[in-house]
């Protein structure tokens, strides 16, 4: 879609290669970006944070393989100096014609580290990861116990939205940006969405699926899937 319709409409992907297919691509990028490196390594059909790491240097690069390589966003914004991302949930509630709904409830899952960008730290996962998997063994993750809370390292979207009326920030305008995104991943996939229930379901006209989209703000406030 970035290629038929353009970068404009679809510029909430970091910067993402499929190794080692695109090694080749990922290896002009990575030379004239210049130092320093950040980007994400990601293994395919895992969950929970397994097997993610920040890569600064080309050698976890090429040591890697069939992963998923993807620019890291240096400069998010943060709650309390730490990192947080979105958890939104898209029901598909059907492909033929493709209908999904966004639930306006979500989660906020925040890091228990202080966030610092340096090539010292990158091994820190309770710093760069916000699954709540992963977090949840570090000595300074405290749970929310009050749904309706701004405390611990899980909040509610809608927590989210009133911390940021409280200081001064329309989210409106991010809600709409996040709806636009989840829309317009669900048209690009569209067309493999309906080979696979062609391919492997007996009717087309009964597929439900939940899907939980990631989302991360930048410093600002841009919306990016991850």
């Amino acid at each position: 879609m970035q290629r038929t319709q353009g970068l404009e409409e679809f510029d909430f992907i970091p910067k993402t290669f499929c190794i080692p297919s695109e090694l080749d691509l990922l290896e002009k990028e990575w030379l004239a970006e210049g130092e320093p490196h950040y980007w994400i390594i990601k293994p395919p059909a895992k969950a929970r944070g397994i097997g993610i790491q920040v890569a600064t240097k080309w050698l976890q690069i090429i040591r890697a393989d069939d992963v998923i390589v993807q620019k890291y966003i240096l400069s998010p914004f943060l709650i309390n100096n730490v990192k947080f991302d979105l958890r939104i949930y898209v029901f598909l509630y059907s492909v033929y014609p493709l209908i999904v709904y966004v639930h306006k409830e979500g989660l906020v899952r925040f890091a228990s580290h202080q966030y610092k960008t340096s090539p010292y730290n990158t091994d820190d996962q309770f710093m760069h990861l916000t699954n709540y998997s992963i977090n949840r063994k570090s000595a300074d993750y405290r749970r929310n116990s009050d749904a309706e809370q701004a405390s611990g390292h899980k909040w509610t979207l809608s927590v989210l939205w009133q911390y940021m009326s409280n200081n001064g920030i329309d989210w409106m305008p991010l809600w709409e940006k996040i709806k636009d995104i989840v829309v317009k991943t669900c048209i690009s996939v569209e067309y493999n969405m309906k080979e696979a229930v062609k391919t492997f379901c007996t009717s087309p006209y009964n597929v439900q699926e939940l899907f939980g989209f990631d989302i991360i703000l930048d410093e600002n406030l841009k919306p990016w899937l991850l």
